[in-house]
């Protein structure tokens, strides 16, 4: 995924976590719908004042638009996951009808639940 797509598959998922329609965002930088609509799909990517006002918005540092395709480790964690693929299962999920989001959940629940107590076990 190239950078630009990146960044508006960010700015979709904190948007659509705070229930705001492109319009709300629209209006709260002060930007059009269809700008929005291009920062989103990757057409467009926004400026530094643009970032600002969307960091502003989301309240979130400017650092959470920054690409970093990096793997983020986690010390007790043998998983590698990026950001973006991070935010593309939360996207993903976020996409499902409620009862299978719901069974999605339940599913990433019990499986975070089984890892804690096996790490619980090893010390």
């Amino acid at each position: 995924m190239d950078r630009k797509k990146q960044i508006g598959l960010r700015i979709r998922t904190m948007r659509k976590s705070r229930r705001m329609t492109q319009r709300d965002l629209a209006r709260a930088i002060d930007q059009s719908q269809s700008s929005i609509t291009m920062y989103e799909t990757g057409r467009r990517e926004p400026d530094f004042e643009t970032l600002e006002a969307l960091a502003d918005v989301f309240n979130v540092p400017l650092s959470a638009f920054v690409i970093d395709d990096e793997p983020v480790y986690h010390s007790t964690v043998p998983l590698i996951v990026t950001t973006c693929e991070a935010e593309e299962i939360a996207t993903t999920v976020d996409k499902l009808p409620y009862e299978q989001r719901q069974q999605a959940l339940n599913v990433l629940r019990a499986m975070f639940r089984r890892y804690s107590k096996e790490s619980d076990q090893e010390e």
